[in-house]
């Protein structure tokens, strides 16, 4: 572990964290984004939620500079990770994914791990992060059109984002990052239900779920081997 990359990087990413573009202004349903997102970085600096995305962004740039070490697809995970944070951030106050910081996120992630595969001749798996994305696109689709109820319109944008970003890796990373946001967003459910903290008909936000449960698996076992 190279100690002053991982040193910078969390330097970098508080000092980004409170310009994220987190903040949004709903439609008068509350079900898409008419304006933003936008960074608010005066309020970020003095709200707990602000203050919560600058640890968050700083812990995960440090944690992936930590994985992933001097590469080249290191920008993209940083890019990735931020606009992560700004996801969670978002669809935690607002119930809300917006499809153009997903695509921006998206876009510039792609760009950034073509970069890396051309640098280092990886382009099979450049060319399964793009199916990765596609697939989980279309598979979260089919899971929305048989429940629309369960998972929202920006849930499967997001799912084509992380499926690029766990498909780097191996399909194996992808199967394993999506269904472990599904098991947390189970657990967390099914433990909120037990304590009577919400309703069987209660909206929860997905992303958040999603989000971890990728993370986790891109920090501990970029591999898709969690256990052995």
């Amino acid at each position: 572990m190279n100690l002053a990359l991982v040193a910078g990087c969390c330097a970098a990413g508080a000092a980004l964290g409170p310009f994220l573009p987190v903040g949004v202004t709903a439609s008068d349903d509350g079900t898409v984004v008419v304006d933003g997102p936008r960074p608010v970085p005066h309020v970020a600096r003095r709200s707990p939620w602000g203050l919560a995305m600058i640890l968050a962004t700083a812990t995960l740039w440090g944690a992936f500079a930590a994985r992933v070490g001097w590469s080249w697809a290191l920008p993209a995970y940083l890019v990735l990770s931020a606009g992560l944070v700004a996801l969670t951030v978002i669809d935690l106050r607002d119930q809300l994914l917006p499809r153009r910081l997903i695509l921006a996120v998206g876009i510039l992630s792609a760009a950034l791990l073509g970069v890396a595969a051309a640098r280092t001749g990886t382009g099979d798996a450049l060319l399964r992060a793009g199916i990765s994305a596609a697939g989980a696109y279309l598979v979260f689709f089919a899971l929305r059109f048989v429940n629309p109820r369960a998972l929202g319109g920006g849930d499967v944008n997001l799912a084509a984002l992380l499926g690029l970003a766990l498909g780097w890796y191996s399909v194996r990373t992808v199967l394993l990052g999506l269904a472990s946001g599904m098991v947390l967003a189970a657990l967390f459910a099914l433990g909120a239900l037990a304590a009577r903290r919400v309703r069987a008909d209660t909206a929860l936000s997905y992303g958040p779920f999603l989000i971890a449960g990728a993370v986790l698996i891109l920090l501990v076992a970029p591999d898709g081997r969690l256990l052995g």
